[in-house]
């Protein structure tokens, strides 16, 4: 071996128990001690009185490596008190380290920490609960070492596993099979430089972790410690769990899966550091074996220790040579979560095998040539090819697309707690109080589902129990969800030929603001009541989304909204103003645009903005609408109101509310529709703009021959060959839609509206 490696060359310190013995009184004040000899590599360790240990250095230790693991312990005890590691026990003379010397006349460094309970698990049963516990403190020791630094980290070791190469080239005559796997972790040895690293235990291994009853008590022995990638670490500690495989490959990724489990609920670790993790665990197998292959002949004495874990050792390394870098680096991924789900599918095969799994035309894709999208960040929306997209069409990314407040909040409590909500949860119950304080005085009960479709269905419920009718009133040209229910009220989905006969519509409000009054909007429930009481039907419920946005996105007066209400109470029935597209900000700092309006409704539902990505919604109404299902039933959904929707919803009201995001969608939207008219002021393709806040609907109009909705396609494909995307609606599906995230500012309206005029000019090139 080379000169660096003259600890495991030199003899280990020998010392007679009277030695012992002396040591301790002078040094530590303990007198007739009872003495156990423990095992050790390189150094002395002798169990005293059954309290304490004596770590007596080997010789040719650096005195500076010695106090580089006693300011260790003591960093460890400052980051993590509830961390079981040994305490420093200092010498009558207050220092924590002695100098007392051998029986060879050796001068030693020698230290006295206290024991912890526990025995070692090496060599005992191990199962996957405990092999999770093992992965917990493993992540526990490198957290809580996180910004210790000390000289002596650099130092060079035989254990360290970056070395490998040289070791086994060293180690093992005519290296063979060793040397040839030895070359193939070289890669995943160089790419730990630009890893997460730091001064690491680097031996929190089976032989240093103490158990009683199946728990974990305690890690010890902080001897190898140096300065290496955290991953290298994780990899000595997986090593040695893995080495009870036993040959068996299912057990061999079970504990692989319960190790990982353990240590990822304390240290996340990045897709970087697992595509490497198999290798580096390779390497401390080969490490193993060819430190065991050097050392077993010329330490006969100590023979038993150093070959304890070959046999182990070449059974585990035997199933993870097998496979290659990528399939083992592909297995880990997968067991850590970090698998690189955008690559699984070829560009090239993905429209087909969608196509045969999904549905089909059932489940349609955007645009002429359908986009693969791969990242977001902001208003950006980013494919596969690297193309990069101004968002001007997804409102579920209300604060922005991957906001990190929604990414850190969810994966947060993810990593907590996450059940139903049958149980009691503060984050659910002030989220709950956070929403209704946004809201009208009467409107005092929060129900939460899972999305906008669930929330309408729930609100369908509480009308039909409240008026005992079961007929409602919607818009001509409604949309209100995608389950059985609320596609019967989702006008704009119907069939040719196809009205329910408990669903009566009602003219939306277009045309002249001072002709859409509070009587037209109350005639207009009176008609629809009429001709569901011609059916044999009553009215539970009127329903409009506040922004008429399937209808084209149509700007109703405060007057006509009121007279929705007034006429939906005039026939015994429920108001429920759908807020799912148009609520959240997007109207301005009041939040809803029901209260621009000026008026209360008595149910409110909301979806898609409320966790920015992460799926939630509610319906909002007064208890005494709540109380009367309650009478006859309980309302329970799995996933809805669950811990980690409740941290998704506040930190998107915390964005919203602390950000002043609302008023500069406010601002943003008036930019937006004043550049709109602009454009279509010389744009015979464009006619009226509508909207309100950070929405806007522009009119397209046919173009010859070509029908509206036709030019209104073209006008989409063209957009996203310009690098943005927009969307359409309205009854004609001729309504250029333009519904961004509020994070919009004025530099991207100027950008959108460039881009639309590039793209009307390419339609009439």
């Amino acid at each position: 071996m080379t000169t660096a490696t003259g600890i495991f060359a030199e003899p280990a310190p020998k010392f007679s128990a009277e030695g012992l013995a002396a040591v301790l009184a002078e040094h530590w004040a303990l007198t007739d001690p009872q003495l156990k000899p423990l095992d050790s590599e390189r150094d002395l360790n002798v169990l005293v009185d059954g309290r304490f240990v004596l770590k007596i250095s080997n010789p040719a230790e650096d005195a500076a490596v010695v106090d580089m693991e006693t300011r260790a312990l003591e960093h460890v005890h400052a980051a993590d008190p509830g961390l079981p590691v040994p305490e420093t026990v200092v010498t009558a003379s207050g220092e924590p380290v002695a100098h007392p010397r051998d029986d060879a006349g050796r001068t030693c460094l020698a230290r006295l920490i206290t024991l912890l309970p526990g025995s070692p698990l090496e060599g005992g049963p191990l199962d996957e609960d405990l092999a999770e516990q093992v992965g917990v403190v493993a992540a526990r020791v490198s957290v809580a070492l996180q910004g210790y630094f000390h000289a002596a980290a650099g130092r060079t070791l035989l254990w360290d596993i970056r070395r490998v190469p040289e070791v086994v080239a060293t180690a093992v005559v005519g290296a063979g099979r060793l040397g040839e796997l030895a070359e193939r972790v070289a890669p995943a040895l160089a790419a730990t430089a630009t890893l997460p690293s730091g001064v690491q235990h680097a031996d929190v291994t089976l032989t240093n972790v103490l158990a009683s009853r199946a728990t974990v008590t305690g890690v010890i022995d902080f001897g190898d410690m140096h300065h290496t990638a955290a991953v290298a670490d994780l990899a000595a500690t997986l090593t040695s769990v893995l080495r009870f495989s036993g040959g068996d490959a299912n057990r061999l990724w079970r504990l692989t899966d319960a190790v990982l489990r353990g240590y990822q609920r304390h240290r996340e670790l990045s897709a970087a550091e697992v595509a490497v993790l198999g290798e580096l665990v390779i390497a401390r197998l080969l490490t193993t074996l060819a430190v065991s292959a050097a050392r077993r002949d010329a330490h006969s004495d100590n023979h038993r220790y150093i070959t304890q874990y070959d046999t182990n050792s070449e059974q585990a390394l035997d199933l993870l040579a097998a496979l290659s870098p990528a399939e083992l680096a592909d297995r880990l991924a997968r067991l850590a979560g970090t698998r690189d789900l955008t690559n699984a599918i070829s560009p090239e095969d993905l429209p087909a095998r969608r196509a045969a799994a999904m549905g089909g035309k059932l489940s349609p894709l955007f645009y002429r040539h359908p986009l693969e999208l791969v990242r977001g960040e902001g208003p950006w929306l980013v494919a596969r090819d690297g193309a990069r997209y101004l968002d001007a069409y997804n409102n579920v990314a209300v604060i922005g697309h991957t906001h990190p407040a929604v990414t850190r909040a969810v994966s947060r409590q993810l990593a907590e707690l996450n059940t139903h909500s049958r149980y009691l949860h503060a984050g659910i119950a002030e989220l709950a109080e956070r929403i209704l304080a946004t809201m009208p005085e009467p409107l005092d009960t929060i129900l939460f589902t899972t999305s906008g479709t669930e929330a309408n269905e729930l609100a369908w419920r509480l009308a039909t129990e409240f008026t005992g009718g079961g007929a409602a009133v919607i818009a001509e040209h409604a949309y209100h969800g995608a389950s059985k229910w609320m596609a019967d009220l989702s006008s704009n989905e119907w069939p040719a030929g196809y009205r329910p006969a408990h669903v009566a519509t009602f003219e939306a409000p277009h045309g002249a603001p001072d002709e859409l009054t509070e009587t037209v909007a109350v005639e207009r429930i009176r008609l629809a009541g009429e001709t569901l009481s011609a059916a044999g039907e009553r009215p539970a419920l009127v329903l409009a989304d506040s922004q008429f946005t399937s209808e084209g996105i149509l700007d109703a007066p405060g007057e006509f909204v009121a007279g929705l209400v007034s006429g939906a109470h005039a026939a015994g029935a429920l108001f429920l103003a759908d807020e799912v597209q148009s609520g959240y900000g997007r109207g301005g700092p009041r939040l809803w645009r029901f209260l621009l309006a000026g008026v209360t409704p008595d149910l409110v539902t909301l979806g898609k903005p409320m966790g920015a990505g992460y799926p939630i919604g509610a319906v909002v109404t007064r208890r005494e609408i709540a109380d009367v299902l309650a009478r006859d039933y309980e309302y329970f959904s799995t996933f809805a109101a669950t811990p980690a929707a409740a941290a998704a919803g506040h930190a998107v009201l915390d964005v919203l509310q602390l950000t002043g995001l609302p008023a500069q969608a406010a601002a943003t939207g008036e930019v937006l529709r004043s550049g709109l008219r602009e454009v279509a002021a010389g744009e015979p393709l464009l006619g009226a703009v509508r909207g309100t806040g950070l929405l806007a609907g522009v009119d397209v109009r046919s173009s010859g021959a070509t029908p509206s909705r036709a030019v209104t396609k073209a006008l989409l494909a063209e957009l996203v060959a310009q690098g943005v995307l927009a969307g359409s609606t309205g009854p004609g599906g001729d309504v250029l839609k333009v519904r961004p995230p509020l994070v919009w500012e004025q530099r991207h309206v100027t950008l959108f509206l460039d881009r639309l005029r590039r793209a009307l000019a390419a339609l009439r090139d």
